[in-house]
Parts: structure tokens; C-alpha cells; sequence
């Protein structure tokens, strides 16, 4: 699969149930790896969120890249990220 991030960004997502989950709106990178680590459902640069409220929205409100079974003109997720907690590592 090959895509642009910059064509990944207002991106729809739906699950393989065809579930509405959201449209991409961040996207983390792993820099020394080169690789998607995770599409954020919400803007994370907005200056009045504190730390805790990204910290949520990265574990509660993202899907791993890992989770991504396609990506054309909508991205496809094996789950919704609503159905399960998603853990940082500290």
C-alpha cells in the first residue's frame, strides 16, 4: 500500500462492518522506524488541550496503523477505536 500522508489527512475511516468511525485528522510517525504508527480522529494542535486531554485522545480516540486493512479512497480498520481502550506505553 502507498499513499502520500498528505493524501491520508480528511480521509474517511470505516470498519470492515462498514461502521462510520471518523476521518483522519493527525497522524503519529515513527521517525526512526519510517513508518505510520497511528491516525488520530482529532486535531491534537490546538493550544487549550493539556497534556491528559491529548494523552485521552491518542489512547482513546486513534487507531494503530496496524489496524489499517486498506487504504483508496477511504481507509478501512479491522475495529473501531471506541470499542476498546488503547494503552501507551508510559
Amino acid at each position: 500500500m502507498s499513499k502520500r500522508l498528505s493524501e491520508l489527512y480528511g480521509m474517511e475511516i470505516f470498519t470492515e462492518k462498514a461502521e462510520h468511525v471518523g476521518r483522519v485528522e493527525e497522524i503519529i510517525l515513527n521517525l526512526e522506524k519510517g513508518e505510520v504508527m497511528q491516525l488520530v480522529l482529532r486535531p491534537l494542535r490546538s493550544k487549550s488541550l493539556s497534556g491528559t486531554e491529548i494523552r485521552r485522545i491518542l489512547q482513546e480516540e486513534s487507531i494503530p496503523f496496524s489496524d489499517v486493512v486498506r487504504v483508496g479512497d477511504i481507509v478501512i480498520v479491522k475495529k473501531s477505536p471506541r470499542l476498546e481502550r488503547r494503552k501507551l506505553p508510559e
